[in-house]
């Protein structure tokens, strides 16, 4: 288990990256790439298809984790 300043610390590379306009164009880029991917899949191509869906899950959870890093350092400098 994490200490609060961790929590705090972990929170604010969190927000960090989040802010960062590189990293926001980079996951940009490949959701565009996956999309591009997934029009060019034929009809009875479901793998393919299910391939390009976990790799956007995957861009969706590290924002989301990201999100949840920063808003649980909120909390915790609240708490202090």
């Amino acid at each position: 288990m994490k200490t609060k300043q961790q929590v705090i610390d972990d929170g604010k590379q969190a927000q960090r990256l989040l802010d960062d306009t590189d990293l926001k164009r980079f996951l940009a880029e490949i959701e565009q790439d996956c999309w591009r991917e997934f029009k060019a899949t034929g009809v009875g191509d479901a793998d393919s298809r299910e391939a390009v869906y976990m790799k956007l899950r995957g861009v969706e959870l590290v924002q989301q984790s990201l999100r949840a890093m920063a808003d649980n350092a909120t909390i915790e400098m609240k708490q202090k």
